[in-house]
């Protein structure tokens, strides 16, 4: 997988369970873009904190 904003392969995977949901959170050590992933694809940082806030 490549960085969406530079290209470069340095990036730092962490995957995690946040509200039953499956997300994986990418962020480039090159640029510093950070983007996340559920597993129906890309997912704003809005949808990830909606995930973690509820009960």
């Amino acid at each position: 997988m490549n960085c969406p904003r530079c290209r470069t392969r340095q990036l730092v995977m962490i995957e995690m369970s946040i509200g039953g949901e499956s997300v994986r959170m990418a962020s480039c050590s090159a640029c510093d873009a950070r983007w996340w992933e559920g597993t129906d694809g890309s997912l704003k940082l809005s949808d990830v904190l909606e995930l973690a806030t509820q009960a």
